[in-house]
């Protein structure tokens, strides 16, 4: 890209509305990115000595399935860097040096928003707390994405989603009973805070509007996880009883409230590592289970006193699921869906990634994953904004940032460096 050119971005909701992205790994740059996607300036500053840790991650030899390593040279190839950070600009910064603290306060007095996931003290620490920041623009929004906030006891220490997860006690809630937590593996409380990151930048976005006021958006990565335990509060604070697993391990089954059928069924074929194919069914209500049973071609157990009534079913459901599985178990999982759903029965695939990637044909016509041009992936397919807005929809315009890619649009055109001047701190190891 030439010096001082910038992307074409065209309109969006957020268009015109600027963000400086001082985060990394997966919680923070979820917030921001979300926001490029409706058309706003996100510009990520990184490190200049150290890359991104999803950045990195590309080059530190992930196996292929063919159990090999893969090793990259380039910082620009890793899928979750690229799809953490499409629609942003890129550039690097030495937070650390006098020259490099003065250039993030220039930018930060021509922007809206500055939305940063350290731990709390970490931007003090480069002079750059909310106090300072409010002074240099009164109209700012500071959204700090920490694991504890920045009040509290704990508000110090470090985390990560694993550690949102335990401390929340969703970890402790999770896995079967008698038997150790089981634990959530994926850090889903970075993606969930994300999601809630980015409500309160457009709420705090909304306020300024009105107001002409900046805000300090302090969100606790692990208050947000308790949200998601909403049935273990409730059952203490009317049954009085504390936190536990269930007392046998219901799978599949409905419980709260009981409901059969109410499973997943295997069905013909394996996929590519030999696991078993399955499609899930419900039936709500005694019109979806007689029509299950016209659809499996056995009417008379609509009239069995075992299957007569939601309260028998669920009192045999074994019995019942091995009936209903003997009818899905010679039959292509999608083809179950099909035929259940068009009579009328709840029914869904159980997909893996691949399917959900490669052949959901639902998700591919709503555009989940649209494919952009990357510089060195070539097309390349990312994570979609996922609601679709009649009139200002989100649009995926771009790739992820090359390391260094916009400094000169940064420094040069926003801050009104010239060539030379920018081309002097990168050799000083500012930018």
């Amino acid at each position: 890209m030439e010096a001082g050119t910038l992307p074409t971005y065209g309109s969006g909701p957020l268009s015109g509305v600027r963000v400086v992205d001082f985060t990394w790994w997966v919680v923070g740059p979820w917030a921001p990115r979300l926001l490029a996607d409706l058309g706003a300036e996100v510009i990520k500053v990184e490190r200049v000595d150290q890359f991104d840790g999803t950045r990195g991650n590309s080059m530190l030899g992930r196996r292929a399935r063919s159990g090999r390593p893969v090793i990259r040279e380039s910082p620009n190839q890793s899928g979750g860097f690229n799809n953490l950070n499409a629609n942003k600009l890129g550039a690097t910064l030495n937070m650390r040096h006098p020259k490099g603290l003065e250039l993030a306060e220039r930018l930060i007095a021509k922007s809206d928003c500055v939305v940063e996931n350290f731990s709390a003290g970490v931007m003090e620490s480069w002079g750059l707390g909310w106090e300072r920041m409010r002074e240099i623009n009164p109209r700012l929004i500071y959204v700090s994405l920490s694991g504890w906030g920045h009040s509290g006891a704990w508000s110090g220490y470090r985390s990560y989603g694993p550690t949102a997860a335990a401390i929340s006690g969703l970890t402790y809630a999770s896995g079967l009973p008698g038997a150790e937590s089981a634990g959530w593996g994926f850090s889903y409380m970075d993606v969930q805070g994300g999601f809630l990151g980015s409500l309160a930048l457009v709420s705090a976005l909304y306020h300024a509007k009105r107001t002409g006021e900046g805000s300090f958006v302090d969100y606790s990565i692990i208050e947000g996880a308790m949200s998601m335990l909403g049935p273990y509060f409730l059952d203490f604070d009317v049954n009085g009883r504390k936190t536990r697993r269930p007392d046998f391990p219901p799978g599949n089954r409905s419980i709260f409230p009981p409901l059969a059928p109410h499973n997943t069924y295997r069905c013909t074929g394996q996929d590519a590592v030999g696991q078993d194919r399955w499609c899930f069914i419900a039936c709500e209500t005694e019109e979806q289970w007689g029509a299950l049973c016209h659809l499996m071609g056995r009417p008379e157990l609509a009239r069995d006193q075992r299957f007569s009534s939601n309260a028998a079913r669920v009192e045999h459901q074994d019995e019942l699921d091995a009936i209903i599985q003997a009818w899905t178990e010679p039959l292509p999982r999608y083809d179950v869906m099909s035929r259940c759903q068009s009579a009328g029965i709840i029914s869904g695939v159980v997909q893996n990634g691949e399917d959900r990637v490669e052949y959901d044909p639902q998700l591919r016509e709503r555009g989940v994953y649209p494919v952009i041009d990357h510089p060195e992936l070539g097309p390349y397919g990312y994570e979609a904004y996922a609601p679709k807005l009649s009139r200002t929809p989100a649009k995926a315009r771009r790739g992820a940032p090359l390391y260094k890619e916009h400094n000169m649009y940064v420094y040069g055109e926003l801050l009104g460096l010239s060539a030379d001047e920018v081309t002097q701190l990168q050799n000083d190891g500012i930018v």
